[in-house]
């Protein structure tokens, strides 16, 4: 009974509450949500990583970067390669694989005689190669077995490797891509300084000439322009100076060359003999029209403000200049010997030292109280039968001839003088007589075969109020002597 009438009491309540709710809203279709994947990325993954860029061809006109994917798809090459070194050390021929330099340069509009490349390695290491070479193989070689030079039975190509008998290079020794001189038989190697490791970056330029500068001393040797850029590179033995117009000339100093013939250990550390420096000697540095400075090994000796240059502000020198000129802090106005043609190496003159002049034979008395050098006359001496003697006014006073002849860089000229021969006749060479120094009275001296002036009927000794001048055509300018003052027969 009391059961029944709780029930009837909450019934009464719950119906009571119904009655305050506000009246239903009509139901709204809704459009159920897109199902989720079950699988969500991480927000944290990294995106794809593009492929590295491990070289950079820059042409005349365009740009390209490319991965070692990109090489790969080139034109792929295989041949054989080895070097050897500025000290002889040979390293033998090995497989090499890699794309033409040639193929590679495709991408920039192509290679023609009228280019230079420079392969710039990583460190900044950078080596310049003429058009020609790329394209006609234009290598010294070596044999492998003697170190001698040798032509090469097959073509020389030259190639940027980025494998190595059949593996990718090692990038710690030679990064991903390296300059390799390759042929298909392994009879040759080529100079140390082609072999550009970790390149990446190859430019086209305009031509570079090609020169040699010649170094004489206890041995001598011919210096062309790859060795001496390869000298000039950053990690290797580059100087540079910047002059009082903010132009940076970039070579290697003089005492480092001079290092390379003052005995016969061309490069190393004790390449530069401080000993024979110590004990004195002279070293002259020689332009191509015969000008020359001479400098006291005192003053050249592992001083670093004496810089043989191949480059201001970058690029090769000016006509005048060109192919190297001596710049730096410690160089005076008249030593900054533009066009230099040679360095030599006097290892038993010293600065101080004045040349001995023989006794003046009294067949040919001088009409002066001065030595005829000094008068602006002439000497023969050395291996001569009637050593000769005259001042400027004695030539003058002799029979003069006019001769045109062919300057090899002003060209025609016509000159009044003497016949060189006529004049060497009267000094009866002796038999045993092979060569003749030319000296000037600055210094400057070169050395001729005597047979090659005797062979040179217009070979002239021009006389002038001035002074005296050598007339060699057919010879380089080298042997056209400014105020010549003695000839000696040896």
């Amino acid at each position: 009974m009391k059961k029944s009438i709780l029930y009837a009491l909450l019934l009464m309540a719950f119906l009571a509450f119904a009655g305050c709710q506000p009246a239903a809203v009509p139901a709204v279709a809704v459009t159920e949500a897109p199902t989720l994947p079950t699988t969500v990325p991480p927000t944290d993954a990294a995106p794809p990583t593009a492929a590295p860029v491990v070289l950079e061809i820059i042409g005349m006109t365009e740009t390209r970067s490319l991965t070692m994917e990109d090489l790969s798809d080139l034109p792929y090459t295989e041949g054989l390669a080895g070097i050897k070194s500025s000290t002889g050390k040979i390293t033998p021929p090995a497989k090499f694989g890699g794309v033409l330099l040639t193929d590679l340069l495709e991408l920039v509009g192509g290679l023609d005689s009228s280019m230079s490349v420079q392969v710039e390695a990583e460190d900044g290491y950078a080596m310049t190669l003429s058009g020609d070479q790329i394209l006609n193989g234009d290598f010294i070689a070596y044999d492998p077995g003697t170190g001698y030079e040798t032509t090469s039975d097959s073509p020389l190509k030259v190639m940027l490797a980025y494998e190595m008998d059949g593996k990718p290079l090692d990038e710690k020794k030679d990064g991903n891509l390296r300059l390799v001189v390759i042929s298909q038989e392994p009879d040759q190697v080529t100079d140390g300084h082609w072999s550009v490791k970790w390149v990446t970056k190859v430019s086209l330029k305009p031509l570079v000439e090609e020169w040699v500068l010649l170094l004489q001393g206890a041995i001598t040797e011919e210096m062309d322009r790859g060795t001496f850029e390869s000298g000039a590179a950053e990690n290797c033995h580059k100087a540079t100076w910047q002059d009082e117009k903010a132009q940076t000339w970039t070579g290697i100093p003089l005492w480092l060359l001079v290092g390379r013939v003052d005995d016969d250990i061309k490069h190393d550390d004790n390449a530069f003999n401080d000993e024979a420096a110590d004990k004195g000697y002279t070293v002259e540095v020689v332009a191509g029209d015969g000008y020359s400075v001479t400098f006291d090994s005192a003053r050249i000796k592992r001083n670093d403000n004496l810089i043989v240059a191949y480059l201001v502000n970058g690029n090769p020198l000016i006509e005048k200049d060109f192919p190297l000129r001596l710049v730096g802090s410690d160089v005076g106005k008249k030593e900054s010997v533009r066009g230099i043609a040679k360095i030599i190496v006097h290892l038993d003159e010293k600065l101080s030292a004045q040349p001995t002049l023989p006794p003046q034979p009294a067949a040919s008395p001088t009409s002066s109280s001065d030595s005829p050098a000094s008068a602006g006359g002439l000497q023969i001496v050395g291996l001569a039968g009637a050593a000769q003697s005259w001042t400027l006014d004695d030539l003058k006073g002799m029979e003069l001839v006019k001769v045109a002849v062919e300057h090899p860089k002003k060209g025609q000229q016509e000159l009044e003088g003497l016949r060189l021969n006529a004049l060497l006749e009267l000094a009866q060479p002796k038999s045993e007589a092979k060569k003749l120094v030319l000296s000037a009275s600055d210094g400057y001296s070169v050395e001729v075969d005597l047979k090659a002036v005797q062979s040179c009927t217009d070979c002239l000794v021009a006389v002038s109020d001035d002074g005296l001048s050598l007339a060699m055509p057919g010879m380089e300018s080298s042997f056209w002597v400014k105020d010549l003052a003695k000839i000696e027969l040896k």
